[in-house]
């Protein structure tokens, strides 16, 4: 056959296949939809406005002696005992010993011994903030979702968290995520779903979906997540707030699951959950210590001499093909930057995007000592994927469908190694030569917003949209871009390595055009 006329044919095929797709992921939305919309639970509005404030304002009201830290952690203490029986977001608390933190911190700002040097020296001083349940919190619950951790309780803190509460910031509890993380839902049997606060028949998004729900809620201000394939942005784009993956290695992830050292080729990194566009920098700037340097998140950035590029399909055949809510997301930030910009913001493709969803696979199995079938036993010895499997379809399984998913996925061939580095040092090759250090990358976020719950089982790689930016370790903000039928929309702002002021600028930007985050609940 002439090779032009099957490549015509190839295409054709594809398009029938992304129809066929397309369609059949709305009719999973219909039909999971029929049994699902008469169950939405609303979430009230705050009766203390002050959980509705960025964590950048509480602390300088805190400073300005306008508030104090006591009546800051009460208030979104408060919250989360309206939202979370409903939501299901903090799985562990540490109340009693967060308002004694404030009433000490209150204490030496009113007596004098906590001065102007240690509001710079800790910048979010009295303010409070989460972390998800699988990084440590020395009192609080360490289960990462599995039912043979059920009762253990960190006994120390995790580095990141360290680093935060050496900012001022107080810890007041721990929040959920997927059993061993590794899923696009926050569900666990250990402490059950998650519900997304704009309508809880959704999902939350995940691994770091406790965090999102509560901070969309308004039941935390500073929000830790983690992030390997998308955890910190698949949540903060289905719970409608920021969601910041910076620059890998340059913040601690010692206390994080089993890692009891730093690991040299890793594509996880902590990330910043936020409301507020205004919140980033600070926090990320807190975090990265010794590394802030490399960052440089003080100096100015001109966001209309930036070059922007675009993307607006990967071509990805795991990925199901978006739906015009999402599309209309991104085409709203290209034509707002074309209009705002000195040079128009450009199309790209690379062929190499196509190849997400197989490249990520190869580089989660090259993670440190990463061994799934021993980690999900709590390292008490090794799963039987296929005996597992058999288990679960008869109900005898204490693992949850994504972990069963997971052993499916782990049996499924891994990319040739040679084929994978070179992919994916072509394609990292490719972004760094347009980006440089004054370009950015709009790309998309998700096919769809926040699905119902379980749907993900249905289409398990969507991830992958994410997860490009974890292989090749760039910096990347999830920008929300406000709500389409009620569930919150928003695209990927990327950047080159180390230049995570870059993505940061722009989420701001977008925020002053497209209002940023819109809270799940009216505000009197």
């Amino acid at each position: 056959m002439d090779k032009s006329v099957w490549a015509d044919l190839k295409t054709c095929l594809f398009g029938i296949f992304l129809f066929i797709r397309y369609y059949f992921d709305l009719l999973i939305d219909q039909i999971f939809g029929f049994f699902n919309d008469d169950l939405k639970v609303p979430i009230r509005c705050p009766r203390n406005q002050i959980v509705n404030e960025s964590a950048t304002a509480l602390a300088n009201k805190i400073r300005k002696k306008e508030l104090s830290s006591e009546e800051i952690v009460q208030a979104f203490i408060d919250r989360i005992k309206e939202v979370n029986p409903i939501i299901n977001a903090l799985v562990d608390e540490r109340f009693e010993e967060a308002l004694e933190e404030a009433r000490k911190i209150d204490k030496g700002i009113a007596d004098g011994t906590i001065n102007e040097d240690d509001f710079r020296s800790k910048p979010f001083l009295g303010v409070p903030f989460t972390t998800k349940e699988s990084t440590a919190v020395k009192g609080q619950s360490f289960t990462f979702g599995l039912m043979k951790r059920k009762d253990i309780k960190a006994d120390y803190d995790a580095d990141c968290v360290t680093i935060m509460k050496n900012s001022g910031a107080i810890c007041i509890g721990v929040t959920n995520n997927p059993e061993m993380l590794l899923w696009t839902e926050t569900y666990n049997p250990v402490y059950g779903v998650t519900k997304n606060p704009y309508d809880t028949t959704r999902t939350a998004g995940g691994s770091s979906g406790g965090e999102t729900s509560l901070l969309a809620a308004g039941g935390t201000t500073i929000s830790l997540g983690t992030d390997i394939g998308g955890s910190c942005r698949i949540p903060a784009l289905m719970c409608g707030v920021f969601g910041h993956k910076p620059t890998s290695h340059l913040i601690p992830t010692k206390g994080i699951m089993f890692r009891t050292e730093e690991q040299e080729h890793t594509m996880a990194v902590v990330g910043v959950q936020s409301r507020f566009a205004e919140d980033i920098a600070p926090i990320l700037g807190v975090l990265v210590t010794e590394h802030a340097d490399k960052l440089q998140l003080d100096k100015p950035v001109n966001v209309k001499s930036l070059k922007f590029y675009y993307i607006e399909d990967p071509k990805d055949p795991f990925i199901s093909p978006c739906r015009e809510e999402m599309k209309s997301a991104l085409t709203g930030a290209v034509n707002y930057f074309g209009g705002l910009c000195e040079t128009p913001p450009k199309e790209v493709e690379f062929k190499e995007t196509r190849y997400s969803t197989s490249l990520w696979k190869y580089w989660i199995m090259q993670e440190g000592d990463f061994n799934f079938n021993r980690d999900i036993t709590n390292r008490e010895g090794e799963a039987q994927p296929v005996t597992e499997i058999l288990k679960y379809l008869i109900g005898r399984s204490e693992f949850c469908g994504s972990t069963i998913l997971h052993f499916i996925y782990d049996m499924l061939p891994t990319p040739e190694e040679d084929w994978a580095r070179e992919t994916t040092e072509l394609l990292s090759k490719q972004m760094l030569d347009i980006l440089g250090e004054d370009g950015v990358l709009l790309y998309p976020s998700a096919p769809w917003p926040a699905s119902y719950h379980h749907t993900s089982f249905l289409r398990p790689w969507n991830f992958s949209l994410f997860g490009i930016w974890n292989f090749l370790k760039f910096p990347v903000t999830q920008v929300p871009m406000g709500l389409r039928y009620g569930l919150p929309v928003g695209i990927q702002v990327v950047a080159a390595p180390n230049q995570d002021r870059l993505c940061i600028a722009v989420a701001k930007e977008l925020e002053k055009a497209f209002g940023g985050f819109v809270p799940p609940y009216a505000i009197d």
